[in-house]
């Protein structure tokens, strides 16, 4: 799914529209739903978008669609004895439903948190108050040959995980880490 090799290849607005139509429904605090994505086709804020990538995320200008998933605090579902920020979260559930929309489409995305947030909220016309969560590179999955080697290397590395027992604990809180701090 977070490959980073895209087709030359549009996808059609009808595509993405059945895409967010099943990121529509994400979870959120009190329904708040206070996440918004700038979605970026046309080309020439698509080349705006691809200057604010940060170095090292270049291969994502290949990408037919660039994504701003963005919220601000004002639209939090918070309570006054919570100090969590739900918009946040919530917008890490509208995304995770985008990845997985995605997917389901025959499509490949890929979230970064690699970009320059003044550059890119000025060239997508993105108020102040709203911040940028992550950009998502997003179209239909190419040849890692069609990238650089470097990035090639990434895309060819085997991926690696937590084992599960430093990230699921049944019944109370028992990770060996917490334990020592």
């Amino acid at each position: 799914m977070s490959k980073r090799s895209y087709l030359d290849k549009p996808v059609s607005r009808e595509t993405l529209d059945r895409i967010f139509e099943k990121v529509r429904w994400s979870p959120s605090a009190a329904n708040h739903q206070p996440w918004r994505f700038v979605v970026v086709t046309e080309a020439g804020q698509h080349a705006k978008f691809v200057e604010a990538l940060s170095r090292g995320n270049e291969w994502a200008a290949k990408a037919p669609v660039l994504i701003a998933v963005c919220a601000r605090e004002k639209d939090d579902g918070v309570r006054e004895d919570d100090p969590v920020r739900y918009y946040q979260f919530a917008s890490g559930l509208a995304t995770m439903s985008l990845l997985l929309a995605v997917v389901d489409e025959g499509l490949m995305a890929h979230p970064m948190a690699g970009y320059d947030a003044p550059k890119l909220h000025t060239a997508l016309s993105i108020p102040p108050e709203y911040h940028i969560m992550c950009i998502v590179s997003l179209g239909y999955e190419g040849s890692v040959d069609l990238l650089d080697e470097r990035t090639r290397k990434k895309d060819e590395s085997p991926r690696t995980r937590k084992p599960m027992a430093e990230i699921v604990s049944y019944d109370r809180f028992g990770f060996s880490e917490a334990e020592g701090a």
